[in-house]
């Protein structure tokens, strides 16, 4: 048989579209080049950028701490002196001495009776109650060499405070400490250092933000210009950080040294523009193949009818490929009524060709499954009806031994007569038992897969909320402790000066009467924080346990809200928002109150998440009624309330509005599993914008028996 190829006309009309497809392809593979080239530089910009912003962060939270630990002391001297009103000056320079010991940054601490004149920053602390920075001003250099340097002060006020109530009285003067900026900002120096930026400090109330402005300065050099940068400085910029310093506003400048870019930057874009525009010729030329491969094949459409005869013979060669496969093929008429199969179509089910008689199409709807029969008719009707182009269908058929199996079936109709109605239907058929039973073992691990990864994401965010709630009691008690250790520490140095003078012999009346004074109040002053750190615990204690362990047991519904709203407070408190408890006391339920205080805690850290975003003042309300066997309760806010579109997908895990800002996406997929599986009620949510959202969940008073897992 002769293989050349017969070459089609060519005329040129068929070569403009061929060239206009090349071109169309080139020009394409050219702009995705190039707009990739342009992403990928300003990926590599914003990854600069971000990096640069994380550096600076890190300096910005060095120089937050050290703020924070000069004002919170100064602030706790001045609480000494208010809780002592009686404290003497070499009581005073001692306190003041351990203090500055304790930190180096703190040059000097004053104190300044009521009634001198004040400057600007002490009559702002004095009205405000709270610890004011001033300006920056030049004070000597405690060191060698006598140098004046420049400091600012942290001005606390004192006041008068009644013993009974702890209430505040008049004003009687000011904590000063004096802080060399020097040494406030050598920690953040040395961490710009460390990063690779050169520092700047501003006061922005007292100074423009010029080079000679700055109140401190940390430069690797002397020249800074941008002309003696390695970057472009439209892509690197300078990045400049707020700080409150005790109601003072200052702001940092930092900006990247060229060393800080060293080992960071990528310049992969011009590889990717010349990889494009390499992918987009060779493109156009695989096009341009293709093209000629379609005309070779128009070519050999006039060879088709040279190769019927190859194709007979290939008809067997292929039968035996099937059925070396476990392919069963076979073949209706319709006019004769007549099913014509291969070998292995009886043996799917078990049989041999003579134990199926000759009506094999009577035989075969006697064997299939009438339930797949419909499918399989009714999706042979949509194909005889031109709607698809084969008929795929999975039935099954009972075994010789008398279990089903399944049998995978493909068809096409493969001739019509004139009038358009079908005549011959020809197919295959593969047993697929095995694939649908590890279908079904597969299904029934997802579902079980599922409900696991529901459970394991309830009890991690549990866990997620009982750590914070750890940090919120943990920093919560850190002020009475603080107190009770330094009340403590006083009453200590007192009882070492009266044994002095009792062992010395000089002891008085009045020194004896004093010193029982101080040993009152400091007393009164211990039990008061130890109180308030007690109550803390116990409240802490039994949230923890009862998210720890999620066991079952009766308890006092207002008893566990209390608990578990107590526990919330030291986190709560750093906004302005509110929350209230209208429970009556004496509804006992036998429930778990673990899920229980974990569905309140979601549902006050979602309102503030959400509802209260924007707002002055938010209020969260929780209100409870019962009955003898279910209770009620109501969850509601006055916040922002839901859009009707995201109330219908509020419950889906991994749904939020505030992905990347501080939401998972589980917290109300969480609350929904555990009102309905774990505490057996039913919950409601109901919301108009602009007017808030009220959730109501109704509770049986027993819960649910536990479900129990082992079979999983």
């Amino acid at each position: 048989m002769s293989t050349e190829s017969t070459p089609l006309p060519s005329s040129g009309r068929k070569s403009l579209p061929d060239a206009m497809v090349l071109a169309t392809t080139l020009g394409i593979g050219v702009v995705c080049s190039s707009l990739g080239f342009m992403v990928l530089r300003q990926v590599e910009t914003l990854r600069l950028q971000n990096i640069q912003a994380a550096s600076a962060r890190t300096v910005q939270d060095v120089l937050e701490h050290d703020i924070h630990r000069v004002v919170e002391a100064t602030h706790t001297f001045g609480l000494v002196l208010e809780s002592q009103p009686d404290i003497r000056r070499l009581q005073l320079d001692v306190l003041s001495r351990r203090v500055m010991t304790d930190l180096q940054s703190l040059s000097a601490i004053r104190w300044t009776p009521a009634g001198a004149e004040e400057s600007a920053h002490k009559e702002q602390a004095r009205v405000i109650g709270r610890p004011v920075a001033s300006e920056v001003f030049q004070t000597p250099n405690p060191g060698p060499g006598g140098k004046e340097v420049s400091a600012i002060a942290i001005v606390a006020p004192v006041y008068e405070r009644d013993a009974n109530t702890d209430a505040v009285g008049q004003h009687r003067g000011f904590v000063e400490a004096v802080v060399p900026l020097q040494a406030l900002l050598r920690d953040a120096g040395a961490r710009a250092d460390l990063v690779g930026m050169d520092l700047r400090v501003y006061d922005v109330s007292s100074a423009s933000r010029t080079q000679n402005d700055a109140i401190f300065t940390r430069l690797a050099s002397l020249d800074t210009s941008p002309d003696t940068q390695n970057h472009d400085d439209s892509d690197h910029h300078d990045v400049v950080v707020s700080l409150d310093v005790a109601t003072r506003p200052w702001l940092l400048e930092l900006h990247p040294r060229p060393e800080f870019y060293e080992g960071l930057s990528s310049n992969y874009a011009p590889y990717l523009l010349g990889a494009g525009l390499l992918l987009s010729g060779l493109t156009t030329a695989a096009v341009w193949r293709a093209q000629r491969y379609r005309r070779s094949i128009e070519s050999a459409r006039l060879r088709a009818t040279r190769a019927r005869e190859a194709l007979a013979l290939e008809q067997k060669r292929l039968q035996s490929i099937m059925d070396g496969t476990g392919v069963a093929t076979w073949e209706y008429n319709y006019q004769t009524r007549v099913l014509q199969t291969s070998a292995r179509w009886a043996g799917m089910a078990g049989y041999t060709a003579d134990e199926m008689g000759t009506d094999l199409y009577a035989r075969w709807l006697e064997l299939a499954h009438p339930q797949d029969l419909q499918v399989f008719f009714k999706a042979l009707e949509a194909h005889f009806a031109g709607e698809t182009t084969h008929v795929q269908s999975e039935h099954r058929m009972r075994h010789k031994q008398g279990h089903w199996v399944w049998i995978g079936l493909r068809a096409s109709l493969l001739e019509r007569d004139a009038d358009g109605k079908p005549l011959l239907l020809g197919g295959t058929n593969l047993e697929i038992t095995a694939r649908k039973e590890t279908e079904e073992r597969i299904r029934q691990l997802n579902a079980s897969l599922q409900e696991r990864m529901q459970e394991e994401a309830t009890r991690s965010e549990a866990r997620a909320t009982l750590g914070t709630l750890i940090a919120s009691v943990s920093h919560e008690m850190g002020t009475p402790m603080g107190n009770s250790l330094m009340t403590a520490t006083t009453l200590a140095d007192q009882a070492r000066n009266f044994q002095g003078q009792l062992d010395a012999g000089t002891l008085r009346r009045s020194t004896l009467a004093e010193f029982v004074t101080q040993v009152r109040e400091g007393n009164a002053m211990l039990i008061r924080n130890l109180e308030r750190a007690e109550a803390l615990l116990r409240n802490f204690r039994q949230v923890a346990a009862d998210q720890a362990s999620e066991q079952r047991r009766p308890f006092d519904l207002r008893q566990v809200l209390d608990e578990v709203l107590h526990t919330l407070a030291p986190s709560l408190k750093r906004q302005p928002h509110t929350v209230s408890l209208e429970v009556p006391e004496g509804i006992a339920m036998e429930s778990y109150p673990g899920p229980l205080g974990q569905v309140v805690i979601n549902l006050v850290n979602n309102a503030y998440l959400h509802a209260f975003e924007g707002m002055e003042q938010g209020h969260f309300a929780v209100t409870a009624t019962a009955n003898d066997s279910e209770v009620t309760l109501v969850c509601q806010d006055n916040g922002r309330g839901i859009a009707p579109e995201t109330l219908e997908k509020m419950f889906l895990p991994f749904f939020s509005t505030r992905i990347g800002s501080g939401g998972t996406g589980l917290g109300m997929s969480i609350v929904d599993n555990l009102v309905k599986n774990t505490l057996g009620g039913s919950l409601h949510v109901a919301s108009i914008l602009g007017q808030g959202t009220t959730i109501t969940i109704t509770l049986p008073r027993k819960a649910p028996a536990p479900h129990n897992d082992a079979s999983a």
